[in-house]
């Protein structure tokens, strides 16, 4: 054995005692000890806040400022507080843009569809195409006013999916309300900057798509950010996608790279499995990078949770806190926080975030309901409902018309016929190509097989074979 294989083994060895002997089902990772306050700690948390995000709070110093990243409830929303007047022209500004531009796919028709003018919150709703070629489906904008106060709500729909999208809109400004920073509501419903976003009365929110982004910067040490991004859970979660596997595989890389690459040496004050209250499949690495030429060492931690599909109250989470950033950049500027100071700050902070209580009963989550037979989704996005869909574009081959997705596949583009050259001909070959199209819903994973049979206008192939003769 080699001085190098030497030191490796004592290093590894070392780690392994630091990280509770490699044992991440440790008690310790699961739920870690709170690292006690250092006074000067003691004197920021002396007084705290409970700030609403989402359907959760989380507890943070008094003097900490509040940073709202962009959110969506479905659709997406901004509220401009005092800026009505600006809203209102960015309204007249949108109609006059649509109206100015043509679309060259609809005989050069203004993108400009309609207007519509709403009673109550006063508004507008807006549609037109979305972009100059009108061939990605629409654009859909709301426009509100609360007094002095102004709401955006936009949509981006297929053109089959207009209506309810102009619905969607509608539900949407008649359920929000104007929310202070500091309020915590007692009903069913997502916290937004500025505003609360009442659930539909007696609805499931099950199939409710909730992105919600909000950081914290501490005061009193301006280079400590936090930052808490919650959004729905992936059914179909890889283990490419994980925390542990990115940080295992840029190791790797670093290794490659060189073994004296200097993040070789992050040291790591825990590294494996973590649970905050009932979010329990959450995974985290608190660690510290080396100062390097140019840039200083910093604190950087991340804890991921991997939630459960459909339950908007264990939603996947993406929880990060770095030190020593200035301007946005980390590295600017030597962490003021000492190693046990992040970490106590860390599990402070994290170890409070918890579903927001209500007096209301829980929302109902569970299994997202069934979708009617005929909808439809166009090339890239999420199968809404595992099971057969089919496409109807022009040329499409027989055999890839009609095809079986799992929820949460990625509706692929459609395999089309193309014309074959003489040589092909000769050849006897079917030259084929991939377009962008539509695919609508036209039977269920539950039903007979003779039926789904029955119902078939072609050969069904499987996922595996999607993309053969392409």
């Amino acid at each position: 054995m080699n001085l190098i294989q030497k030191l490796s083994l004592y290093y590894f060895a070392a780690l392994c005692i630091t990280l509770a002997g490699c044992n991440h089902d440790s008690p310790e990772y699961r739920t870690p000890n709170m690292t006690a306050l250092t006074p000067r700690l003691q004197v920021v948390f002396e007084k705290t806040k409970t700030v609403c995000f989402g359907r959760f709070v989380v507890d943070v110093p008094e003097s900490a400022i509040v940073a709202w990243g962009e959110s969506s409830v479905d659709l997406g929303i901004a509220i401009y507080p005092g800026d009505a007047t600006k809203t209102n022209e960015a309204a007249h500004k949108f109609i006059d843009e649509l109206k100015n531009t043509k679309a060259i796919y609809h005989d050069y028709i203004p993108l400009f569809l309609s207007e519509e003018h709403i009673a109550h919150p006063p508004g507008k709703i807006i549609t037109g195409y979305e972009g100059f070629d009108a061939v990605n489906g629409l654009v859909i904008n709301g426009y509100f006013n609360w007094d002095a106060d102004g709401i955006v709500i936009d949509a981006r729909p297929l053109q089959e999916d207009r209506g309810r999208a102009i619905s969607t809109i509608k539900s949407i400004a008649e359920r929000l309300r104007p929310r202070r920073q500091d309020e915590i509501p007692s009903g069913p419903g997502n916290c937004l900057e500025h505003a609360f976003l009442a659930d539909r009365p007696e609805a499931s929110v099950e199939s409710s798509i909730e992105h919600i982004r909000i950081g914290f910067r501490l005061r009193e040490f301006p280079d400590t950010h936090l930052s808490i991004f919650v959004g729905p859970s992936n059914p179909y979660h890889s283990e490419g996608n994980s925390l542990e596997w990115q940080l295992a595989r840029r190791e790797k890389e670093h290794r490659a790279e060189s073994l004296t690459h200097p993040l070789l040496h992050t040291k790591y004050f825990r590294r494996g499995p973590r649970q905050i209250h009932d979010w329990i499949n959450g995974w985290e690495a608190v660690s510290r990078s080396p100062d390097q030429p140019g840039t200083y060492g910093i604190h950087d931690f991340v804890l991921d949770v991997k939630g459960v599909p459909t339950d908007v109250f264990k939603p996947y989470a993406d929880i990060r806190m770095q030190t020593g950033v200035k301007g946005n950049l980390a590295g600017a500027v030597k962490p003021s926080l000492t190693d046990e100071e992040a970490i106590a700050v860390w599990d402070k902070i994290t170890s409070s975030i918890r579903v927001r209580p209500t007096s209301a009963a829980p929302a109902k989550t569970g299994t997202a309901p069934r979708l009617p037979l005929g909808e439809k989704v166009a090339t890239g996005n999420a199968c809404p409902l595992g099971g057969w869909w089919e496409s109807s574009a022009p040329g499409l081959l027989q055999a890839g018309r009609r095809q079986r997705f799992k929820t949460g596949d990625a509706m692929p583009p459609v395999v089309v016929a193309a014309t074959p050259t003489l040589w092909q001909k000769i050849k006897g070959e079917r030259p084929t190509f991939q377009v962008a199209g539509v695919w609508k819903l036209v039977g269920y994973d539950d039903e007979p097989a003779a039926l789904q049979a029955s119902s078939a206008q072609g050969t069904a192939v499987s996922p595996a074979d999607r993309g053969a003769g392409a």
